[in-house]
């Protein structure tokens, strides 16, 4: 498994911790966000021990673009299906951006991230 796979696992297991312990108010804080927590500085320490590449990266192709797309749309969805099942069969969440009934989930869960989605290009004509 490769560094970047690792983190994207270990970032999303994180983020649905943090998400299913908002909808049980008794849980300690440290349960709900502690594996985001360490996620972040696990972050920092690999980035702080990581090599200086002298190879230039390879240039993504419009393919690879549209597939990664792909696999962030698939995550943004699957994490709405994940809130709007524990609404329904466990219940309101403690907090409001989880809450289906509440205008700041439409919004960050749902405007936000779809938006993030697509690709704008500011056009000028050199005027």
């Amino acid at each position: 498994m490769s560094k970047s796979k690792f983190l994207l696992f270990l970032f999303i297991f994180s983020l649905l911790i943090f998400i299913i312990a908002d909808f049980f108010p008794g849980i300690d804080w440290y349960i709900q966000i502690g594996p985001m927590i360490l996620t972040v500085i696990i972050l920092f320490l690999l980035a702080i021990f990581e090599k200086k590449e002298a190879e230039p990266k390879e240039v993504k192709t419009a393919d690879e673009r549209k597939k990664h797309k792909k696999y962030w749309l698939a995550l943004i969805v699957f994490t709405w299906l994940v809130i709007i099942a524990m609404n329904i069969f466990v219940g309101e969440p403690e907090g409001n951006v989880f809450n289906i009934r509440k205008l700041e989930f439409w919004i960050l869960i749902i405007v936000l991230p779809l938006l993030s989605q697509f690709n704008y290009k500011k056009r000028t004509d050199g005027t």
